[in-house]
Parts: C-alpha cells; sequence; structure tokens
C-alpha cells in the first residue's frame, strides 16, 4: 500500500511540475497565436522566382493616374498652358470614367475591356482635338514606343495594330 501511495504522489507530483510549466510557458507565449499559411501547389522557389519578376505594386489613386498621364502627355509634347488647362478635365474625366468601369461588379470582363477601350478610343480624339498635327503625331509616336517597350518588357506578342493604341 504504501508502494502504491508513493506513486501515486510521484505522479501527481510529475503532472503538477508538467501542468505548472505548460502554464508558465503560455503565460510568455505571444497571445496572439499565427495562423498557417495557406497550402498551395506552387513551390517557393517557383513563387520567388515569380515576384522578383513582378515586384509588389501600390495600387494607383484616381489622382495618381491623372497626374501620371498628364506626365506621359507633357514628356512626348510640349504644352502650352491653354492646352493643358483644356487637358486637364479630359483626362480627369477619362480616368474616372475607367475607374468606374473597372469597379462595375455586374459588368462581365469582355464587357469591360470593349468599355474601357471605347473611352479611351474617345479619350484620344479629345486630347488629339486640342493638339496640333504635329503635337498629336509625336504623342501617337510616343504612346505607341512605350506600348512597343511594355509588351517587350513582358514578352508578350503584338496584337493586329491598333488607330487608337495608347
Amino acid at each position: 500500500m504504501i508502494r502504491s501511495h508513493m506513486q501515486i504522489t510521484s505522479v501527481s507530483r510529475a503532472l503538477f511540475v508538467a501542468l505548472a510549466a505548460g502554464t508558465l510557458v503560455s503565460a510568455y507565449a505571444d497571445p496572439v497565436a499565427p495562423t498557417p499559411a495557406p497550402k498551395t501547389d506552387v513551390s517557393p522557389a517557383a513563387t520567388s522566382a515569380v515576384q522578383a519578376n513582378f515586384p509588389k505594386r501600390r495600387a494607383a489613386t484616381p489622382d495618381s493616374l491623372k497626374k501620371r498621364e498628364l506626365t506621359m502627355l507633357r514628356k512626348s509634347v510640349t504644352l502650352t498652358p491653354d492646352e493643358e488647362t483644356k487637358v486637364t478635365p479630359i483626362i480627369s474625366n477619362y480616368v474616372d470614367a475607367v475607374q468606374a468601369v473597372k469597379s462595375d461588379a455586374v459588368t462581365t470582363t469582355a464587357e469591360k475591356r470593349a468599355k474601357r477601350k471605347e473611352l479611351h478610343d474617345q479619350y484620344v480624339n479629345n486630347v488629339k482635338a486640342i493638339l496640333t498635327s504635329e503635337q498629336a503625331q509625336t504623342w501617337e509616336t510616343a504612346n505607341a514606343e512605350r506600348i512597343a517597350r511594355l509588351r517587350e518588357k513582358k514578352n508578350l506578342p503584338a496584337p493586329a495594330a491598333s488607330p487608337s493604341e495608347e
């Protein structure tokens, strides 16, 4: 009987020590448990290669898009102050319309693409109406070169030429 009592006491003592140790460990542990990463079929090497080719970009705001569009126009064409004041609302309306199309949850991707192309064609025609013929030609050439550089960078084949590519 004494022997079984000693065994129970030593087992109780061991349980108490384990319980106390676990309590102390959990008291010092981070209160927010890390969530496990979702499992994917992509290997870590492939993921890092993709991230190296496409660095993380910030989402562009409508204001930054408008500023970028005006900057690209200024880079390719020297605008007079009068031309700039006429072009700025055209750029603003274009960017706002494209953002509205992109955020439309009802429209299909193909419909969105068609609407954005229509908006872009209208935008190009409106800007060309303000520019002189030399400026319009220079702007069109600069846009074609920019698109060629972007396609080359992405290694995409050039589609059939369209008259109003940006």
